[in-house]
């Protein structure tokens, strides 16, 4: 909400927009302390991009390297 007490859009978010609001600022924050940008884009793709919230997709971006053999 703005200082005048109107909705902003950030405050008038629907159900559905509510994860990758959260996502995204996670990896906003994530970025910010130095984090890889390779890890922060494959991350963004898989959450997303491809709303892909398996073990294997999370695994396949944190660690992609193991997953390449």
């Amino acid at each position: 909400m703005s200082e005048s007490g109107t909705p902003t859009k950030e405050s008038t978010a629907t159900p559905a927009d509510i994860p990758a609001v959260v996502f995204e600022s996670f990896l906003q924050a994530l970025e910010a302390s130095g984090a890889s940008v390779d890890l922060v884009t494959r991350l963004r793709k898989t959450l997303l991009v491809d709303k892909n919230f398996t073990d294997k997709a999370l695994k396949e971006a944190l660690f992609p390297e193991t997953w390449e053999l």
